[in-house]
């Protein structure tokens, strides 16, 4: 043992040897840092044991002794995760720092929260969950990526959560070498995004009757003929609850919410067509909850319900798709562009031009979407 804990302090920039492979790194700006020198079947395995004086010389000699006790019994210290964090612990601590939202039991919609813990539990974590943050590889992760290359917005969005987990470990002390997702997230190309397909004006009512004569159920027919009238997102409307509506102003507020592009409250003006469809939906769950149920307990329409709807009705267009009819009718017939992209949810100009311009041309937008249903022959 050449280091002597009163001494620790006052070293010079430099590795200063313990032994048992341990070395004390001092750097020019004065952090200390313990690491371990390995072998492990041959291979060389550099460890990070934490910073000097969070961890004593005491301890980092006692996990030193530990980890060239199992190096030679053939195991690799960084999955012996008892006395560092594991990624799968970086992670929970991750999402508790970040305060993402807790899953729903039994939900299945694309927010955030669900994609995480999608890619975590599929991906991720059966690879490389139990392996020591601070001594996770970029060629670790790099296997990860590589199983997903014919999926490569999957990859992307994998390599993301790694490196964002990655980065918080380096922020909070648990981590000293660099990002391993960096350097693979860079590698994924991700092909160019194909405008969701859509119908025109005239092809919309057709559509509509075709999936209410399919066999769909009364509350999937409902929600696209909605989705259709008021040119707002799938997840916006799916989520719709009686309690948003005011149908003696006939409007609909959609909340701000961080899992969806809305950050501020925004007022839907509703069409006498959209408030036809409120008044056949207020029996699907006797006005209260969700507007537009799904499954048998009435909880959230799903996603996909809507989706396999349109297909079995021959629908060749995508939900999404409604919102590009509606902006390809306005800009043919020159309708106002702000009220146009303000009926879409969209920030209209920048944020400092957005700040001055506070009016939200309910009034306008009222008409313009009058207009739109008539058009729709709705």
């Amino acid at each position: 043992m050449n280091l002597n804990a009163k001494s620790l302090p006052r070293l010079k920039p430099g590795r200063h040897a313990d032994g048992h492979g341990l070395y004390l790194t001092v750097q020019k700006r004065g952090t200390r840092s313990w690491t371990q020198v390995l072998r492990v079947a041959g291979r060389r395995l550099d460890l990070g044991l934490g910073r000097f004086p969070d961890v004593p010389l005491k301890e980092a000699r006692r996990v030193a002794v530990r980890n060239r006790a199992l190096a030679k019994a053939g195991v690799d210290p960084r999955h012996s995760t008892e006395e560092r964090m594991s990624f799968a612990a970086a992670n929970d601590e991750y999402l508790r720092w970040r305060r993402f939202p807790e899953p729903e039991a039994g939900s299945t919609r694309s927010n955030q929260r669900y994609k995480w813990d999608r890619a975590m539990a599929n991906h991720v974590l059966p690879a490389i969950g139990e392996v020591a943050v601070a001594e996770l590889s970029t060629q670790e992760v790099a296997k990860i990526a590589s199983s997903l290359v014919s999926t490569p917005s999957a990859a992307k969005f994998a390599m993301s959560c790694v490196e964002r987990v990655c980065g918080w470990a380096i922020d909070s002390g648990h981590r000293e070498a660099a990002n391993p997702a960096t350097g693979p997230s860079r590698q994924i190309k991700v092909p160019a995004r194909k405008h969701a397909a859509f119908l025109a004006v005239e092809d919309v009512a057709p559509a509509l009757d075709r999936i209410e004569a399919s066999g769909s159920s009364l509350s999937v027919s409902l929600a696209v003929r909605f989705l259709a009238l008021t040119a707002k997102r799938l997840v916006e409307v799916r989520r719709a609850t009686w309690g948003q509506m005011d149908l003696e102003a006939a409007e609909w507020t959609i909340p701000g919410d961080a899992e969806t592009k809305i950050r501020e409250d925004h007022a839907v003006p509703l069409s006498k067509a959209a408030l036809d469809v409120l008044e056949r939906a207020r029996g699907l769950g006797n006005g209260r909850g969700v507007v537009f149920p799904g499954g048998a307990a009435g909880g959230v329409l799903g996603d996909a319900a809507v989706r396999k709807a349109m297909r079995q009705a021959g629908i060749a267009a995508s939900p999404h798709g409604f919102r590009s009819t509606f902006r390809t009718w306005a800009q043919s017939r020159g309708e106002n562009w702000e009220a146009s992209e303000l009926s879409l949810g969209h920030r209209v100009g920048s944020s400092v031009s957005s700040s001055y311009a506070r009016s939200d041309m309910l009034a306008l937008r009222r008409t313009l979407l009058e207009r739109y249903a008539a058009a729709l022959g709705l």
